[in-house]
């Protein structure tokens, strides 16, 4: 019955497509039986990548073009968030630039229209996506899709957009205990976006802290909120008969449930 209610609704705003090019996206990497989301924080340096299946969908985020591996990695698709303060326009040029020099040039890039001049200055030579935020379930690139309180949701989204019947998420350590800082696997003293940042005067320390300070009430919001996305990305995948793991193990974001990842 809801996928039918999906259906009508997908129909009826096939005239309203803001991005119908998108749809090449689905030709190219839709309906693939495995899927795995590359995220950056510390735990991401655990795993193998490059045993990940050839015909697997590689969906990588934010800095992970970084990662040392990645000319083996070789992801689908790169996917960022939309660019929001204290991000300027030339930090943001500054850290696709630096993007667009490391990531093999046969991935796509998939940004926000918000960014669309920056993103053609920066990724001369590269095919770029956009999309935009504002809209609803069903997901649809395409057209508008939900505002995400983290880049995890975001990407979530286009894997479910996609079709893929698992996906794994792997790097994507949520905490909403706070039990320690949010750690990325690679230096922030190194070309990155919190080191364009530092650059600007925008960013506080490039030291990455070690102990967790408690944090403001406010945070607690903002956790509630992305794990109810998460939440509702996980009722909506099987609703329409996909399914989404966290394929790390050992990993204390709880939300998906956890499955071995290791390639098959």
């Amino acid at each position: 019955m809801i996928k039918k209610v999906y259906s009508k609704v997908r129909t009826r705003f096939k005239s309203k497509e803001l991005f119908p090019e998108n749809e090449e996206l689905l030709r190219l990497f839709g309906s693939k039986n495995k899927g795995y989301i590359l995220g950056t924080s510390e735990s991401i340096l655990k795993f193998d990548l490059t045993a990940l299946e050839k015909d697997a969908l590689k969906i990588s985020v934010g800095n992970f073009y970084e990662h040392a591996d990645i000319e083996k990695i070789r992801p689908s698709i790169h996917i960022f968030a939309a660019s929001h303060p204290p991000i300027t326009p030339k930090v943001l040029r500054n850290w696709w630039s630096r993007c667009h020099e490391v990531l093999p040039l046969k991935v796509p890039i998939l940004v926000a229209l918000e960014d669309r001049e920056v993103a053609l200055q920066s990724f001369p030579g590269r095919a770029v996506y956009f999309y935009k935020y504002g809209g609803d379930f069903p997901i649809d690139f395409r057209t508008k899709i939900l505002a995400p309180w983290s880049v995890s949701v975001l990407v979530v989204q286009l894997s479910l957009f996609l079709r893929t019947k698992q996906t794994f998420l792997l790097g994507v350590d949520h905490d909403w205990r706070h039990m320690k800082p949010y750690q990325h696997f690679y230096s922030h003293e190194e070309p990155c976006l919190e080191y364009y940042l530092y650059k600007e005067g925008l960013y506080k320390s490039l030291k990455t802290p070690t102990k967790m300070n408690i944090p403001p009430k406010s945070s607690l919001y903002k956790f509630y909120e992305l794990y109810q996305q998460h939440e509702q990305l996980r009722t909506y995948s099987e609703e329409i008969g996909l399914k989404v793991y966290n394929g790390d193990l050992s990993s204390i974001f709880d939300v998906y449930d956890k499955k071995d990842y290791t390639p098959f």
